[in-house]
């Protein structure tokens, strides 16, 4: 990334690319309100995933394995929608604390009968564990395990990235074979990949799970077969445009444990009836029996 122009900020510990300057220009970042230098490269790179196709490396992004008998059982208490689904399906959902607040917004994707991928915010990373931990009952088992800075994540986004992807790999990537928000382990080159078909910017794309070993690699190998596409590495400044651009929410800055998913315009991810109840479901039905 520091190869190709990448500008770095930080959050929480990592290191991330904000920007990059890929036609030479080296602007000054300064702590003002007026329009930043790097306005217009910024404006590229979101053109690009609107336009063509690029990448952002989220990495960043907090991700565990949770395994067990009863991991599908506790996913589903701690979540405001239905987890207990078909293996290879993604689901968006909410966690919330007892007054209904959301704790976390995040995807738990179903990789087998007993093994979800649990991926939220870098922000509330350390809160995810203990979470599921006091939320294990007497006699249920399972297992969490933290692969954040093992496995890579590569967010491929734009109307071509479907056709990048399929210069790399021998995978049937077609909508009636790999719908939305389904997951399916592929290779990208010579790299083992689970790939989600999932987007935060609003846009066909994958999100591609590479081992950190096979990460570098993968990146050339994008590099390389995109560039005929427009293909740009881009940052998440631009990611936070993107997202603004679709209403996509972003915990710690739209929304946060004083807010509840009604009022956030999540209403949708809900169900209120599945067996079990959630926790935090009798303070939002209070808030909604209030209109």
């Amino acid at each position: 990334l520091v190869a190709v122009g990448g500008h770095f900020n930080t959050s929480v510990g990592w290191e991330f690319a904000e920007w990059y300057d890929t036609d030479g220009d080296h602007p000054e970042t300064t702590l003002e309100f007026a329009r930043q230098a790097c306005f217009d490269i910024v404006g590229r790179e979101h053109r690009a995933v609107r336009e063509d196709v690029g990448v952002l490396d989220m990495s960043l992004m907090a991700k565990f394995l949770v395994q067990g008998p009863d991991a599908a059982t506790v996913l589903d208490r701690l979540s405001v929608s239905v987890i207990d689904r078909e293996v290879g399906r993604l689901v968006y959902t909410q966690w919330l604390n007892t007054a209904g607040g959301i704790a976390t917004d995040l995807t738990v994707t179903r990789l087998g009968e007993e093994r979800f991928l649990v991926v939220t915010s870098d922000l509330i990373h350390r809160r995810i564990e203990p979470m599921i931990r006091r939320e294990t009952r007497p006699g249920e088992f399972l297992t969490v395990t933290d692969i954040t800075s093992g496995t890579t994540l590569l967010s491929v986004q734009g109307p071509k990235s479907r056709t990048l992807l399929s210069r790399l790999t021998d995978a049937d990537l077609s909508n009636d074979a790999f719908p939305y928000l389904s997951a399916r382990h592929i290779h990208i080159g010579y790299a083992p990949v689970l790939a989600i078909r999932v987007t935060y910017l609003g846009e066909l794309g994958w999100e591609l799970h590479v081992p950190a070993e096979y990460a570098a690699g993968v990146f050339d190998d994008l590099t390389a077969a995109g560039a005929d596409l427009g293909f740009r590495p881009v940052g998440l400044a631009a990611m936070s445009s993107l997202r603004l651009e679709k209403g996509y929410r972003d915990l710690g800055v739209d929304i946060d444990n004083t807010d509840n998913p009604i009022e956030a315009g999540l209403g949708f991810t809900i169900a209120w009836d599945k067996p079990g109840g959630f926790v935090g479901r009798e303070a939002l039905l209070e808030f909604k029996a209030q209109g």
